[in-house]
């Protein structure tokens, strides 16, 4: 767990993931880079931790997070598994 964060009860463990999967649900057309990065944030990881968590290599997960790399799907869905997520498909706003 990052440091720089104070240690939380269970309960408000379940009270940020629970915003956090409101808040990705509120906006499904969010990149891909931001939502791994919110799920990181929520969690309090640090990259290495996070990435070590995902089984995919820190580097790798600082350049998804930063928009350097594009992610093929089988590492977005090990990183979206931790909070019970995966990758899937959502209609353009312009769509009719």
């Amino acid at each position: 767990m990052d440091k720089r964060y104070a240690v939380l009860s269970p309960a408000e463990q379940v009270a940020l993931r629970r915003d956090l999967m409101l808040r990705l649900e509120a906006a499904p057309a969010m990149p891909i880079p931001a939502v791994i990065r919110e799920i990181r944030k929520t969690l309090r990881l640090t990259i290495p931790e996070y990435a070590r968590l995902c089984q995919v290599s820190p580097r790798t997960l600082q350049d998804i997070e930063r928009g350097v790399a594009s992610p093929t799907l089988s590492t977005v869905d090990k990183l979206l598994q931790p909070m019970g997520l995966r990758a899937g498909a959502v209609a353009a706003a312009s769509w009719p």
